[in-house]
C-alpha cells in the first residue's frame, strides 16, 4: 500500500510532465523507471548533469534551485525497503560487482570479498573503515526523502515489498498509463534475508535504522 506522508498533497502538481522519481539505491528503482517511461525521461533530473545519480530530496532541491525549478511544484515519489533486507542486498550486490564497475564502490567491492555478513555489519559501524566517497550504504532510507527539517518531503512513498501493487495504485491516482513488467529487474534469487542475521547483528541494524523503522513500520 502507499505510505502516507505528512506533506499536504495539494502542494504537488498533478501535471504528468512534472514528476520526480527519487531513486533510493537497491529498492527496485530500475523496475520503476522502466514502468514510468516516458514520464520520468521528461524530468529535469534527466537533462541537468548535476542531478544525475542517487540524489536525496535535499540535493535535488539544491540543484533545481540553481536552475529556477521549484521542486515543491513537482509530484515526487520514491521506494523504500525493509532495512534488514536492504543490507543483505547491498552486501551481495557489491560483493559480486568485480572492481566496483557497476556500483561505483570499488573499495567495498574489494573489501567484501573476504567479509562474512557479520564483518559487513561491523564495517558499517566503523566510521574509520575504508570506503568509497558515496555514502549510500551507511545512510538511513529516510535520508533520501526528508527536507532540511527532517520532515518527509516526498509526496508518494512506495514499498519494494509490494511494488507492483503500489505502482498500479500510484498510476491510477495520477491518471498515468504505465506498463508494469511481470518481474523485477535485478531481483535476487537468494533465500530470505533473516538467515543472514545473528541476534546481535539484527539489533545493530535496528539501532542504525531506528528512524526508518519508526517512519515505515518495518519489523525483522
Amino acid at each position: 500500500m502507499l505510505v502516507p506522508t505528512n506533506r499536504k498533497q495539494g502542494w504537488f502538481s498533478r501535471e504528468k510532465e512534472n514528476m520526480l522519481f527519487i531513486h533510493v539505491p537497491k529498492c527496485g528503482g530500475k523496475f520503476v523507471e522502466k514502468a514510468f517511461e516516458p514520464w520520468i525521461r521528461k524530468c529535469p533530473s534527466r537533462r541537468i548533469a548535476e542531478a544525475a545519480g542517487h540524489l536525496t530530496w535535499r540535493e535535488y532541491n539544491s540543484v533545481f534551485g540553481k536552475h529556477d525549478i521549484d521542486i515543491a511544484a513537482m509530484t515526487s515519489f520514491a521506494v523504500v525497503r525493509n532495512p534488514w533486507d536492504w543490507h543483505v542486498s547491498w552486501f551481495h550486490y557489491i560483493r559480486q560487482d568485480e572492481g566496483g564497475l557497476l556500483s561505483g564502490h570499488a573499495i567495498e567491492a574489494t573489501l567484501f570479498q573476504a567479509f562474512s555478513f557479520t564483518d559487513y555489519i561491523a564495517w558499517l559501524e566503523d566510521d574509520d573503515a575504508p570506503a568509497s566517497p558515496q555514502n549510500y550504504i551507511k545512510s538511513q532510507l529516510k535520508d533520501f526523502l526528508t527536507d532540511e527539517n527532517g520532515e518527509i518531503a516526498v509526496s508518494h512513498i512506495l514499498r519494494q515489498e509490494t511494488l507492483n501493487e503500489d505502482l498500479r495504485a500510484l498510476a491510477v491516482k495520477l491518471d498515468l498509463a504505465i506498463h508494469i513488467g511481470d518481474r523485477r529487474i535485478n531481483t535476487s534469487q537468494r533465500e530470505g534475508y533473516r538467515k543472514y542475521y545473528s541476534d546481535q547483528d539484527c539489533e545493530r541494524i535496528a539501532l542504525r535504522h531506528r528512524d526508518d523503522l519508526d517512519l515505515f513500520g518495518y519489523t525483522f
